[in-house]
């Protein structure tokens, strides 16, 4: 029978699905997914923002601990190993990025790696376990985003990984404990309570706490569902609920268990080349372009003094409109400062963020130049939107070029070997080669893996020798 109310509805859903469900891409593209979120999560282990919440986060202490993601020797609970991982995912602005517009895998895989760390060894958690949980958590994050024509745009009051990524952690943890119908209820109201964040802190080292606030924060919700807290069991069908975060929410009742359809299997994520709010990929590619039809001299250099402006038609994206960012956090949220850097450079890399390229005096100079417009078509929908790049010469030539998709999106989605170098660029600061090959075919097999606790010794920094008998595919 079913149930009679959203919520309810919901709860059938993550206590009822389960890992034969499971559809080959669905499978496959999550595999990408969580390869990709532990390499950008990796590399965002060396940021200061990731620095900072570590060390505040070493006041906590407890007997049960968890691994901080490229550290040997540094545990801290799950909770707080879950915030601090899922704050490293997010501090570069790296990780991958769905539609309706959230990253889904920061806020649900941390959180995941954390718990299953975490569980009693009689009750070994298998790679087939933890990839049905993250799926769960992934689908309940596009659901609730589907019941708002709002959401499907580019965001202009809350970050949705604050929103709807509380609300995927709650039910991917949910998933993972066995938690019954009405534990996940109160998993999903007490996550409702602890979700939001405003988008006034984009471009900040603020931003990235929004992701690892809700692995945290979806984690803590599912362990006090576990011990009988209570809340709201209609907190999905409500206005005063999830409804609070759109103005026009209208929640609809999920599709039956038997043969569900995974929204994963119809729309696949966008994984990013470089580190920056994925509106700029489009800029970046086109401005590449541009730049090739402009360098053709053996020197290879931009011919600034010969140009006269810059003009970038994009949509309206307000905090993605910064044309003289101070800061890198503001120049991953620039149209301008990537328009620029891939002009002067011909492409973008980890390192166009860093402080001596974005206060290099060529690259404000082109800023000064460059302007924005934005055409009525041109609407702020990751699955719509374009960039037209044109420079203008002072001898009054133009040379523009257009990027419908860019080369990451899921129209264009990468190689598979170019996502492994990604990977492995991003790791290969932190870790052992040798770890780094342990994580890749660990994610490869994760379906045959019986306790994908051993994802977690390789993301410290030990390799397989340190696992004598522990690393068993089925």
């Amino acid at each position: 029978m079913w149930t009679k109310t959203i919520t309810g509805n919901f709860a059938k859903v993550i206590h009822g699905l389960n890992a034969n469900q499971l559809t080959d891409q669905v499978i496959q593209r999550s595999k990408r997914m969580i390869l990709d979120t532990l390499g950008v999560g990796l590399l965002g282990t060396s940021t200061e923002v990731c620095h900072k919440v570590a060390q505040y986060s070493k006041i906590y202490s407890s007997d049960l601990s968890s691994t901080i993601w490229g550290h040997l020797d540094f545990r801290l609970p799950p909770l707080y190993a879950a915030f601090v991982n899922g704050v490293a995912v997010h501090s570069m602005d790296f990780d991958d990025t769905w539609h309706p517009a959230t990253h889904p895998s920061g806020a649900v895989l941390p959180a995941l790696i954390a718990l299953a760390e975490a569980f009693p060894q009689k009750k070994k958690i298998s790679g087939l376990d933890l990839l049905l949980a993250f799926n769960v958590g992934v689908e309940v994050q596009g659901r609730l985003l589907h019941f708002s024509r709002e959401a499907r745009n580019i965001p202009k009051r809350f970050h949705p990984p604050a929103v709807v990524g509380t609300m995927g952690s709650a039910a991917a943890c949910a998933k993972l404990l066995a938690l019954d119908q009405l534990e996940c209820k109160n998993a999903l109201a007490i996550a409702a309570s602890y979700a939001g964040a405003p988008l006034a802190n984009a471009a900040t080292q603020i931003k990235p706490l929004h992701v690892g606030n809700a692995a945290k924060h979806g984690l803590e919700a599912a362990c006090l569902a576990l011990q009988g807290l209570q809340g709201n069991k209609q907190i999905l069908d409500m206005d005063s609920g999830m409804g609070a975060f759109y103005t026009d929410y209208s929640p609809q009742t999920l599709p039956t268990l038997q043969s569900y359809p995974w929204l994963l299997d119809q729309q696949d994520v966008a994984i990013k080349r470089f580190p920056a709010h994925l509106a700029t990929h489009w800029v970046a590619d086109a401005a590449s372009s541009v730049r090739r039809k402009l360098v053709k001299s053996s020197e290879n250099l931009l011919p600034l003094d010969k140009i006269e402006k810059v003009t970038l038609k994009v949509p309206e994206v307000k905090y993605v409109n910064r044309p003289s960012p101070a800061s890198e956090h503001e120049a991953r949220h620039s149209f301008q400062f990537v328009a620029c850097s891939a002009l002067l450079d011909g492409s973008m890399s980890v390192e166009s963020f860093s402080s001596e390229n974005v206060h290099r005096p060529a690259l404000r100079e082109l800023l000064c130049k460059t302007q924005l417009e934005h055409p009525p078509d041109n609407t702020p929908s990751f699955d719509s939107l374009y960039c037209e790049v044109n420079v203008t010469l002072r001898d009054g030539n133009m040379i523009s070029d257009r990027c419908n998709t860019f080369y990451g999106h899921w129209r264009k989605p990468l190689k598979k070997e170019d996502l492994e170098k990604k990977f492995q660029s991003n790791a290969l600061s932190i870790l052992s080669a040798e770890a780094i090959e342990c994580i890749i075919d660990t994610v490869y097999n994760l379906e045959k893996v019986e306790d994908c606790s051993v994802l977690s010794t390789f993301l410290s920094g030990q390799s397989a020798r340190a696992l004598p008998g522990k690393l068993c595919f089925l």
